[in-house]
């Protein structure tokens, strides 16, 4: 049984984007549909039996009617090669407020095989292939426990725990029902404790979400576990049985992400005397490249010339570019911007050209007025030059001997 598995397409990620004259779309969302395009296009070419979804079509919950109108058009043709599609709700798909639609609600609605899992639980889904029996678990909705007046007064932590329990022993009973001899898969969107963030993702939420180990997911009979939510490709449980994996997302979502490779996972589960295997393999979608260039040219005598040889020596063509260099306060001036900006010509887009400088070390000057003593000036000086530090209690023995002398002096010539 063959699976494309894919999570996190967010359309409506418009960042470095303009208006396209032909077609008056977003130039990133017609970025984000070619890569579609293609995931569809290699499902039908590998004739696979289910194309499975996990979560995150779009970046906010209202998608708009045209994001809605493309996301429908790339699924279409897998409608039309009657292969069946199933889509778990993420948590970017889910209103905050309680009742409301999902932004996939609409799909089952559409021509084709179509389910959306908005609930965790558990359906047998038929294939050309026979029947695969898939556990749901979508985004756990604080909003749905919130609503129960038992759980208003509850702290985050408290909250985050029960999720957490609730999920694990609805997948223990999911796993009692199923047929360990037919292929199974779990598809969830969640957080697996230890993931690699892609960066883009919101950290400071993700931190207080439900999380769950590997051992919780990687339960047989399940042969593979499908997670959207974590834009990073990646297997949790690699080298071992299921493969717990992240498909990441299919095109850069922020700058944040510009040195990950963005695709999706095709999956195969065989089913023989021996039991059932699990093989999968990463493909790549033809996505819009970021490219980052940092330089030092602090001590360059042509800055310019310097970042330009780094610019050159990248493929930027077509490309999301930002540049970061740094450079001494006495030769920032020297950076020509105009030079820099025509050799970023080739690129799609330019997202920053950052500049960090490094400010001359300027020595602070000892500052001694009328009413200063000869301690305070000699103090003041030794603070100013520390390899004196070593030796200032002789050095203010010293200098007060000689003031006192001095005065001495003076008192006796008076």
């Amino acid at each position: 049984m063959k699976l494309l598995h894919t999570a996190d397409i967010h359309f409506g990620s418009n960042s470095f984007g303009r208006i396209d004259p032909e077609s008056g779309l977003n130039t990133r969302l017609l970025d984000f549909k070619r890569s579609f395009d293609f995931m569809v296009q290699r499902a039908i070419e590998e004739n696979i039996d289910l194309f499975l979804f996990c979560g995150d079509a779009y970046r906010t919950a209202d998608p708009t009617p045209t994001q809605q109108r493309t996301f429908a058009e790339c699924l279409r043709p897998l409608s039309e090669h009657g292969i069946p599609i199933v889509m778990i709700v993420g948590n970017h798909d889910h209103p905050v407020s309680f009742g409301k639609a999902s932004a996939l609600d609409i799909y089952p609605y559409l021509q084709g095989d179509i389910q959306v899992f908005r609930r965790a639980g558990w359906s047998t889904i038929q294939t050309k292939a026979g029947p695969l029996q898939l556990i749901a678990l979508p985004w756990p909705i604080r909003s749905m426990l919130l609503a129960r007046e038992a759980f208003r007064k509850k702290s985050p932590t408290e909250i985050r725990a029960y999720i957490e329990q609730v999920y694990v022993e609805l997948l223990e009973a999911c796993l009692q029902e199923v047929d360990p001899a037919l292929p199974t898969v779990l598809a969830a969107h969640l957080t697996v404790q230890g993931a690699e963030m892609a960066g883009s993702e919101q950290t400071s939420l993700i931190a207080h979400e439900p999380k769950f180990t590997v051992s919780q997911l990687a339960r047989p009979p399940i042969d593979y576990v499908a997670l959207g939510h974590i834009h990073r490709f990646q297997d949790r449980n690699e080298g071992h049985t299921p493969p717990v994996v992240y498909c990441g997302s299919i095109e850069c979502i922020s700058f944040k992400e510009w040195d990950q490779p963005k695709g999706f996972v095709l999956v195969d589960i065989d089913s023989g005397p021996n039991g059932k295997s699990t093989r999968y393999a990463y493909a790549e979608t033809p996505y819009r490249r970021f490219v980052a260039v940092s330089v030092d040219a602090r001590d360059e005598l042509d800055p310019t010339r310097v970042i330009l040889d780094a610019i050159e020596a990248q493929a930027i063509d077509d490309a999301v570019v930002r540049i970061r260099y740094r450079v001494g306060e006495a030769n920032a001036s020297l950076v020509d911007m105009d030079r820099l900006r025509g050799a970023l010509s080739p690129a799609y887009a330019i997202a920053a050209i950052e500049r960090i400088v490094d400010p001359i070390e300027r020595e602070r000057r000892t500052v001694v007025t009328r009413e200063s003593s000869i301690e305070d000036a000699m103090r003041q000086y030794i603070a100013q030059h520390t390899h004196l530090s070593e030796i200032q209690d002789d050095l203010l023995e010293r200098g007060l001997a000689l003031e006192n002398g001095l005065a001495l002096n003076r008192q006796n010539h008076d």
